[in-house]
């Protein structure tokens, strides 16, 4: 745990300096956000879920520095464990993990006051549910994955707080929408998330 709070701190260390020497351009227009967090699930009727972990990568492009539009996509990975009650689920692990991996484009607005920023986000996308599967033959019991793919949409706020000015902590509450389709059943359809991290710029 030591280790990785050291790690954390020198990678952050490490962009911040960056950040410093930074100089105007075109690559001063791409940022690359990220954090980890939790998230909080849904669920339904028919399965229990706890609250579980969330990361988020993205990259992100903003034609002006700040209080004007941006353009941002987002990969975020959420991660929870699950309970089943009834067996209308698309698997027959009544227990087990559920991985959601959302893929996300879309644009928001930033406004700056000194070293705060606040931004509000809509980003539609692509979901990719995936759970475990047991299945059985004659040479014995194996486990596997199934997943699900479903129209999916995000939306997030965001406070900033800017270190220099290509360097800033981040906090930003975001929620998931996953749409629902005729064949494929939602194993959670909904999440809202709490993140930390840190946005700048590479060069």
């Amino acid at each position: 745990m030591i280790k990785k709070a050291c790690l954390i701190f020198l990678l952050v260390l490490f962009f911040a300096f960056k950040a410093i020497c930074q100089t105007e351009g075109l690559s001063s227009r791409f940022y690359f956000p990220g954090g980890i967090g939790i998230n909080i699930p849904s669920g339904d009727e028919q399965t229990s879920l706890k609250s579980g972990f969330t990361l988020n990568t993205a990259i992100e492009y903003r034609p002006t520095y700040t209080n004007a539009i941006f353009f941002r996509f987002n990969y975020d990975a959420l991660s929870n464990r699950y309970k089943s009650f009834l067996n209308q689920i698309p698997t027959n692990v009544t227990r087990g993990k559920l991985a959601a991996d959302f893929f996300m484009l879309g644009a928001g607005y930033r406004r700056k006051l000194n070293k705060v920023s606040i931004y509000a986000l809509l980003q539609p996308g692509y979901n990719t549910s995936s759970y475990n599967i047991v299945t059985s033959d004659q040479s014995g019991v194996s486990v596997g994955n199934v997943s699900s793919n479903h129209l999916s949409t995000k939306i997030s706020v965001g406070l900033e707080y800017y270190i220099v000015p290509h360097f800033a902590l981040v906090f930003e509450p975001g929620y998931y929408h996953l749409f629902k389709t005729r064949s494929a059943y939602i194993l959670n359809p909904d999440y809202v998330s709490y993140n930390i991290g840190f946005t700048t710029t590479l060069f």
